[in-house]
């Protein structure tokens, strides 16, 4: 916790200096007080974020009182808190309601698995989740979405092919050591007012580790997932804390040297097949679903397959 804090102290420049007091705070369950893990905690126009750690805790330094922005705080089935700055002054728990989670009803008597999003791994060249020369990647969940012939699934598994090596872009793109992570799957029905990812189908949360593998595969079998429709969404959610934290160096063109941007694991995959239209989305710092335009028109989806049973 104390390298986690040393880190925000560093990162998260609101008008800070050393001298200044840190803010430390405990995002809890409203009902049961207990500490919410990985819940992110985003500063809308700083364009900042992370994820608490085990016992719900995160920091910001400085003044919170004479701050002017927006934070919004999130965790899985729990509703979001919207609240600016200065009014978290004073405070050191900041309680989430719990969502009444829905269940799907769905009976499919008959059926057989088949596969989505179908593609040669061996083609997957470019990723998304790092930082570019021009541009910072600014989001916090990255969704694929599948559509189905007909309504009424279950999904059996997720494959996810991301970037298993460390990039320096300063020495020539070269693959310097092995990335291990750990991040979150969400899986999502579709929002029918946007198009885009809406309620949470996944009542438990979904953790997902790497090891030496560019793909990696989640059993979704325990969890019971029952899609209602014919569209749905499985979502990398990153976990942006300090052990899940690394750095892309990237050479500055206007300052002539290489320069180090942070990044959080994993970087994940462009599937190599082109398809009919555009089914990546984006979650921005105003936990607002867009269509993830980086990659077009020349891609149009992550490489995640996933199985379901229908």
């Amino acid at each position: 916790m104390k390298r986690l804090l040393a880190f925000l102290c560093c990162t998260i420049i609101i008008s800070a200096s050393a001298q200044q007091k840190t803010n430390t705070f405990h995002i809890v369950d409203q009902d049961t007080k207990i500490g919410i893990p990985a819940s992110s905690v985003a500063i809308v126009r700083a364009r900042l974020a992370i994820n608490t750690e085990k016992e719900g805790a995160f920091s910001i330094p400085g003044n919170l009182a004479a701050m002017r922005d927006t934070v919004i705080i999130c965790a899985q089935n729990y509703n979001m808190l919207k609240i600016q700055l200065h009014q978290l002054d004073g405070m050191d728990t900041i309680p989430l309601k719990r969502m009444g989670f829905e269940p799907v009803t769905l009976k499919i008597d008959t059926g057989k698995d088949f596969l989505i999003n179908d593609f040669d791994r061996r083609g997957v060249a470019y990723y998304s989740g790092l930082n570019t020369e021009t541009a910072a990647f600014e989001y916090l969940q990255l969704a694929q979405q599948f559509d189905l012939p007909k309504s009424g699934a279950i999904l059996k598994s997720v494959q996810i092919n991301r970037l298993a090596f460390y990039v320096d872009y300063s020495s020539q793109g070269n693959y310097t050591s092995m990335e291990y992570t750990k991040f979150r799957i969400r899986i999502y029905d579709i929002d029918p007012g946007t198009g885009g990812p809406g309620r949470d189908l996944a009542s438990e949360i979904i953790e997902a580790k790497s090891g030496d593998s560019k793909q990696i595969k989640i059993n979704t079998d325990a969890f019971q997932i029952l899609i209602p429709g014919k569209t749905f969404f499985v979502a990398i959610e990153w976990l942006r804390d300090f052990h899940n934290m690394g750095y892309v160096n990237v050479f500055d063109h206007k300052l002539q040297a290489a320069v180090q941007q942070i990044n959080y694991r994993p970087a994940i995959g462009i599937s190599p097949v082109k398809g009919k239209k555009l089914n990546m989305w984006a979650l921005n710092f105003r936990h607002q679903w867009k269509p993830y335009t980086y990659f077009s028109p020349d891609w149009t989806d992550l490489a995640i397959k996933a199985i379901v049973f229908q």
